[in-house]
């Protein structure tokens, strides 16, 4: 929690302590004049840099509290403006608060408008505090710090009067069902207070006052609460419980304030307005009334401070990347030295294991482009068990049929039936071979046809369906028949006696050229 300055203002002077690590610290008094302002200017010149938070105690202040139709953003903040202005015109310590919705169909927002009438009572502390360089964080009255202190009394009293004795008189502050309604500081004097009627005749002047505000009427029960911060309220509580039969009236000593705040009971008897100075230390209230002016030196002193915990929060991140960073560059390196410790120790392993291996017949340079020469090969040498598929698919259907020769080759040139089986282009076709086109697979299909018995017209029938079949493959470009077992050119002219022919008694014999297509 942030070093800062609180200081409470009266008309007989303040007080100031310094909040430090959520406690107070240094408290002390200050009277309203020359002397005790030019004190308090030394000892806020003790705490340069820290801002300074502001409460006021003084007869000088105003509630009002209004319903406005329901609005937001600029629309809202021009209204209450507007209403600021018509309220305390005269006032540079305004402010208003929104604190919550009307209950009727129209949900009107209700507002609470606070203001310090006298702007006096501050401008000596205030221009001590500018002397000192110490940004203004806020000016609140008084009043809105007590709320904070009725939550930690745990008073669950739908009427709760809390009535308490301060150097500048007798501050009452009403609630009803907890929240704000009322306070007023009634001038009497301190002591008179504590030990008089007059307490007892400003708790009933308030009532009065309550029911004059329609706040709270005579017939309800009110439940009093007396701030006994010097131990002398005893006897009074017991006269207020007897004089009036409406009130329920409590009183808390200073140990007891001093417990339930986790404050020091010798601060609470320095002033008892070390005790609002605790809560406002705790936590900040909402109504400030010091104008955008008086908190612009705190509007930087936070954005500077904002700036500082962005460079620190990224300075964090940057000192964990770079550990981060730096635990894997020794772990990158960890590993890289390992890597290099097995490299070496396998590359031993494997000279002493190369030691003991018979002479090579050529060098490893030789073996190695041998074995990718074969892996080339191995990868683009064509086959023929494609064309073998396609003639074994063709033949299935005729039984009849023997293969007798086989021929396959894969060059440009298309297979010579007079070649050789291996597929070598006869030597006049060499030159044709070389400049024909890009290689494709031709073969020579030689066969019988059985138990022929002369019959050539069943014969060809049987070769022109093997023919076509091998046609209607989708991987054949072309068949050419080369060979029949009778000439059906129309060009010749017949002779001979066909009682003579050999094949009448044995096979038919057939050649076929089958080309195929490239593969896609």
């Amino acid at each position: 929690m942030a070093n800062k300055l609180l200081l409470c203002i009266s008309v007989n002077g303040a007080t100031a302590a310094r909040w430090k690590r959520g406690r107070l610290h240094d408290c002390e008094v200050f009277t309203n004049d020359d002397a005790g302002i030019a004190a308090f200017r030394e000892f806020a010149a003790g705490s340069r840099g820290a801002p300074a938070f502001i409460i006021v105690d003084a007869v000088e202040e105003d509630y009002r509290f209004e319903t406005l139709p329901h609005a937001t953003g600029s629309d809202r903040a021009q209204m209450v403006e507007r209403k600021l202005r018509q309220y305390y015109r005269g006032s540079p310590y305004s402010a208003a608060s929104l604190i919550g919705r009307d209950s009727s169909k129209r949900r009107d927002d209700r507002f609470l408008f606070s203001a310090l009438t006298n702007p006096e009572v501050v401008t000596p502390w205030l221009n001590a505090l500018v002397e000192a360089e110490l940004p203004i964080g806020g000016v609140y009255l008084l009043p809105m710090v007590i709320p904070r202190l009725v939550s930690v009394l745990e008073n669950k009293s739908d009427n709760l009067l809390l009535v308490a004795a301060h150097p500048a008189g007798l501050r009452l502050t009403f609630f009803r069902e907890g929240a704000f309604r009322l306070s007023r500081l009634s001038r009497v004097d301190a002591a008179a207070g504590a030990h008089g009627r007059a307490l007892i005749d400003e708790i009933s002047n308030t009532r009065l006052y309550l029911h004059a505000l329609r706040a709270a009427t005579l017939d309800e029960p009110v439940t009093v609460v007396l701030l006994d911060h010097a131990d002398r309220l005893e006897a009074i509580t017991r006269a207020i419980g007897e004089d009036n039969p409406g009130l329920s009236c409590t009183r808390l000593g200073r140990n007891d304030i001093a417990a339930r705040l986790k404050l020091d009971p010798a601060l609470i008897g320095i002033s008892p307005a070390t005790i609002y100075l605790h809560l406002l230390g705790a936590k900040s209230p909402g109504s400030n009334l010091a104008s955008p002016a008086t908190t612009a030196t705190y509007r930087r002193y936070q954005a500077r401070r904002q700036l500082f915990a962005a460079s620190a929060i990224a300075a964090s991140i940057g000192v964990v990347v770079s550990g981060f960073n730096l635990s894997q560059q020794l772990a990158v390196r960890s590993s890289t030295e390992e890597t290099a410790r097995r490299t070496a120790q396998v590359n031993a392993e494997y000279q002493a294991a190369t030691r003991q291996f018979p002479a090579a017949p050529t060098t490893a340079d030789n073996l190695k482009k041998a074995t990718e020469l074969a892996q080339q090969l191995r990868t683009s040498a064509t086959t023929p068990e494609r064309f073998f598929g396609i003639v074994g698919r063709a033949l299935a259907p005729s039984p009849e049929i023997t293969l007798v020769e086989l021929g396959w080759q894969h060059r440009a040139a298309e297979f010579e039936p007079g070649a050789a089986a291996t597929g070598t282009a006869p030597a006049g076709r060499a030159a044709e071979s070389v400049v024909a086109g890009p290689r494709k697979q031709s073969g020579l299909v030689a066969g019988q046809v059985r138990d022929f018995k002369g019959d050539f017209r069943r014969a060809i029938a049987a070769i022109n369906a093997l023919a076509e079949r091998l046609r209607n493959d989708p991987a054949v470009d072309s068949v050419r028949i080369v060979q029949l077992p009778l000439n059906v050119s129309s060009t010749l002219s017949l002779s001979g006696n066909t009682s003579d022919n050999p094949a009448q008694a044995g096979n038919a014999d057939f050649k076929l050229v089958l080309v195929l297509k490239q593969p896609s």
